[in-house]
């Protein structure tokens, strides 16, 4: 796992279009699935070989973006993206990690409580209205007794 480079950008922006693509057709069949991130520069990027294989993004105390290649999946790189992912938030002094996921996404969910996040709310999602999960995952203060 490394930091994009911004000669990168353009092929992370691809992966995550035609991931998302695949992944979410049935929201939007008219037209390609709105990802709306241009800029993958403080991605990481799960690499294998020569080729990106995953991506993750942060931002405060949220897991913005987390893909994987469809053949890569339940290989462990998913694993390996949000354990990274956690790390940089609790880094910067959060305790109480967020993201949003597709309630339909049922592999997702299912992925995200696994590595031990639990629904906070259900929501109707603000410019499409397909129904989201905020999940949220707490982890110990530095110093608390486990």
């Amino acid at each position: 796992i490394r930091r994009a480079m911004p000669s990168e950008n353009n092929s992370v922006h691809a992966l995550v279009q035609a991931i998302a693509d695949e992944t979410f057709a049935y929201l939007f069949p008219s037209s390609q699935v709105p990802i709306g991130e241009p800029d993958w520069v403080s991605a990481w990027l799960a690499i294998s070989g020569d080729e990106i294989v995953g991506v993750t993004m942060t931002r405060n105390d949220w897991v913005s973006d987390l893909w994987v290649r469809q053949d890569r999946r339940r290989t462990g790189v998913g694993g390996k993206l949000l354990a990274h992912a956690e790390r940089e938030i609790r880094g910067r002094g959060h305790y109480v990690l967020r993201l949003r996921v597709v309630k339909s996404n049922t592999r997702a969910v299912e992925f995200y409580t696994s590595h031990g996040w639990r629904v906070h709310r259900e929501f109707a999602h603000e410019k499409f209205g397909h129904m989201m999960f905020e999940m949220t995952k707490s982890s110990e203060m530095p110093g608390t007794p486990s």
